[in-house]
């Protein structure tokens, strides 16, 4: 028996879950219509009319054969990837989409005709069969990657897989009391109204709100909200991309304070002269060049990120093989200080200065003189700014408890357990921003409701990740989440953007 047949007779059978096999049509060919939640419950159940599922009494959505669940199965698997890494192929149920999974990051695959997708670069994807019609590969630019295994732990596709469209079945929980120096505390006591946030949590777990991993909010000196979905838990560190480049300036920052490096003022060629001999597009304007003005991204580089038409923009970067040298290798297209221009290459470039400087690993030297004052000891970081960062971007990987008390480091004036990790000179000089700029690669952001402005410094990452330290408001909210690339993919912004205003800060009128 084939692996298709085989799979197709696991799900047939499949009936644990409330299903009745006698509504179950003929599931090689999927004729018109499926009941999503009982979809979601044990795959079996598709109709040829619409109309009103007879079991959960939930609407029948039309199912087109060529994006059915069940012929998307077929492609999941354990597959080869670029180097020795793997990637997981994965079928949603929630949506009927074929996902790409790399380090625990899905990405969505367009299906283009039987056997044919594209990602989200646009490359034709096509997957290969044997002589029995198993898929045991995949191409991709003449590549040919194999099928390892079907045999793989997969990621989980709902919000809240026990709650899904009962979200009315939610009732809030206060957060749990460890011994993480963080007091907790009940929503209900330190919002006027805490119904906006209840309902917004609601929302999440219906999928109105996709791929957000955890929403967790602090006021009053007490963590009063912590909800995690999509599998994700108090105890999994979760990619922060570029949030990662704020915790770096406050890691320069530590550097100046111990005096490795002598003042943000100084200027920055000369500290990578040993490293790089030569630097490229050399001139007066790049030999005025300071720390401090990558640490506000106002470096004059021809280099901004959301231009694709940019020499420096992080993709054109990231196919170099020195990430660093390339960055200081840019052109000057303006004078340093003068406005900014949002640069990957800034970070990553500032993160090697303090390698160069104290001599020793970023991460050696974050772990001394930041993680463990901070008690933190459950993360992940490599940090290397060249072609080996290709899948993970030398990104840190926090739990989300653990981006509270960093951000509360922050929000004490550097202060954690008064103890004194960054001073308070640098943690001011790190917020002392102007209106909707960078301070030191940290942001000001704010929303403007009713018109009243809601102000707040921000570290924030591709995919839906959100520091935020609200001082007006005695609050931190932190969300992580799996929208990555969303204005390519999906033509909007992550959505904590819209979570934030809508719920959050109305909770607080």
């Amino acid at each position: 028996m084939t692996f298709k047949k085989v799979l197709l007779f696991i799900i047939a059978i499949a009936s644990l879950s409330n299903c009745k096999s006698e509504e179950a049509k003929n599931l090689e060919n999927p004729i018109n219509y499926k009941c999503l939640p009982c979809n979601l419950a044990c795959d079996t159940i598709i109709f040829d009319k619409g109309g009103i599922c007879p079991h959960c009494k939930m609407k029948l959505i039309p199912m087109s054969e060529k994006t059915s669940l069940i012929k998307l199965i077929e492609y999941e698997g354990k597959y080869e990837y670029d180097g020795e890494s793997t990637i997981s192929i994965i079928a949603s149920k929630l949506d009927t989409t074929l996902y790409a999974i790399v380090d625990n990051a899905k990405y969505p695959l367009t299906y283009i005709s039987n056997n044919t997708f594209t990602n989200m670069l646009d490359q034709v994807i096509v997957f290969q069969r044997d002589k029995n019609e198993e898929v045991i590969s995949y191409k991709v630019s003449n590549e040919i990657f194999k099928l390892l295994t079907k045999d793989f732990e997969r990621m989980e596709m709902l919000p809240r897989k026990k709650l899904f469209q009962h979200s009315e079945k939610y009732m809030y929980q206060q957060p749990e009391k460890l011994n993480d120096g963080l007091e907790v505390g009940n929503l209900n006591e330190v919002f006027k109204n805490d119904e906006p946030i209840i309902e917004m949590i609601r929302k999440t777990i219906d999928g109105d709100y996709p791929n957000v991993h955890s929403v967790l909010i602090y006021k009053n000196n007490k963590l009063v909200l912590e909800e995690y979905f999509y599998g994700h838990n108090k105890n999994i560190p979760h990619q922060l991309r570029s949030a990662t480049k704020s915790f770096i300036g406050g890691i320069v920052g530590i550097a100046v304070d111990k005096g490795f490096i002598e003042s943000e003022k100084d200027k920055l060629l000369p500290y990578f002269k040993s490293r790089y001999p030569e630097i490229n597009n050399l001139n007066n304007r790049k030999k005025s060049l300071t720390i401090e003005n990558f640490l506000m991204y106002r470096h004059g580089l021809d280099c901004e990120d959301s231009n694709r038409e940019s020499k420096g923009n992080e993709m054109a970067m990231m196919e170099s093989e020195d990430w660093v040298k390339y960055t200081l290798d840019l052109p000057m297209i303006s004078e340093p200080g003068t406005s900014s221009s949002y640069c990957t290459g800034c970070a990553l470039t500032l993160g090697s200065l303090v390698e160069i400087t104290t001599k020793s690993n970023i991460e050696d030297f974050a772990r001394k003189h930041l993680f463990l004052p901070l008690e933190i000891s459950n993360y992940n970081w490599i940090f290397e700014p060249n072609k080996v960062s290709m899948t993970n971007f030398s990104q840190l990987k926090l739990t989300s408890r653990d981006l509270i008390k960093l951000a509360k480091m922050h929000k004490d004036g550097g202060k954690w357990k008064g103890k004194q990790i960054i001073s308070e000179n640098w943690i001011n000089k790190t917020f002392g921003m102007e209106d909707g700029d960078y301070g030191y690669l940290w942001q000001e952001k704010y929303f403007e409701i009713n018109g009243m402005i809601y102000s707040s410094y921000q570290a924030s990452g591709n995919g839906g990740q959100k520091i935020n330290i609200w001082p007006e408001l005695d609050m931190i909210t932190v969300f992580t989440g799996g929208n990555y690339n969303s204005y390519q993919l999906y033509g909007k912004s992550t959505p904590p953007n819209e979570m934030i205003p809508n719920y959050i800060l109305k909770a607080t009128e």
